[in-house]
């Protein structure tokens, strides 16, 4: 109807070259014409009544293409990110096929050239886990132990990567701490995930942790002849004291946000 043309105009006046908003403009009077259909069918005869009645259900037509607008931006971006992401893997590994070879021949050393591919392989599972985290991390909170899972893989998988890469280039004959280290690592990064994201009972992650990553740190610092292994064990004493001092300071902020509430409710 021309009336419906005439409103989307005034409130979203031409602009010449943008195609997305001509699209809006289009779909919106698709929609307005169906549901003149609609009510016309309901009985009400009145052409005038129906059309600002259809009006008045878009009475903030600028929201409703700003939100139409930031939806096709973000979906266009997301294919142009995908693209990217599988053009530069595919150009990624062929590079790194072509180094591996290239070093492999003029140096004729096989036997430690290979770790280029493996451990080029290994950081590009990385970064691919690391969008997986980040793309569940925008979802809806329920899914959020999914990025947590592919966090605690990203970090597993990159420790991998650093313990071949001393194992083979340097034959550190204690890399296997690397590995510790790398456990360790995935009980922080899980931590800091909660505490970013905002996880329920993330204090319980908070207890199970610390004394879990003080014994991993109790292990490697003792490997590496850092601290003797009768004194060492002590780190795992203070993680309990660390668990005693978290535990204590949660419940006194409970009961300070307790007393605020009460204090407010009295006030009230």
């Amino acid at each position: 109807m021309k009336q419906f043309i005439d409103y989307i105009e005034s409130v979203l006046p031409d602009q010449k070259g943008d195609k997305l908003m001509f699209k809006f403009k289009r779909k919106v009077l698709d929609e307005m014409n169906e549901r003149y259909l609609e009510v016309s069918q309901r009985g009400i005869s009145n052409q005038k009544v129906i059309s600002d009645l259809i009006i008045s259900e878009h009475a903030d037509l600028k929201a409703e293409y700003k939100a139409y607008y930031e939806k096709e931006t973000s979906a266009a971006k997301e294919k142009r990110r995908a693209i990217f992401n599988v053009a530069g893997s595919v150009i990624y590994i062929i590079g790194l096929i072509i180094v591996y070879l290239a070093i492999s021949f003029i140096t004729q050393n096989w036997a430690q050239s290979w770790l280029i591919v493996v451990d080029g392989i290994l950081l590009w599972v990385a970064y691919l886990l690391s969008l997986g985290v980040c793309k569940i991390s925008s979802m809806r909170r329920i899914f959020h132990v999914f990025a947590r899972v592919l966090l605690a893989l990203d970090v597993m998988v990159v420790t991998v990567a650093m313990f071949l890469f001393a194992l083979v280039m340097s034959g550190f004959s204690r890399s296997w701490v690397i590995i510790i280290a790398g456990i360790a690592m995935m009980f922080v990064a899980d931590g800091a995930y909660a505490k970013i994201t905002g996880q329920k009972f993330a204090i319980i992650n908070y207890l199970i942790y610390i004394p879990v990553v003080a014994t991993m740190l109790f292990i490697i610092i003792c490997a590496l002849g850092i601290v003797a292994w009768d004194i060492g064990w002590l780190l795992i004493i203070a993680s309990l004291f660390a668990d005693i001092c978290v535990m204590y300071a949660s419940a006194a902020r409970n009961k300070r946000y307790k007393q605020e509430v009460i204090d407010t409710w009295k006030e009230n």
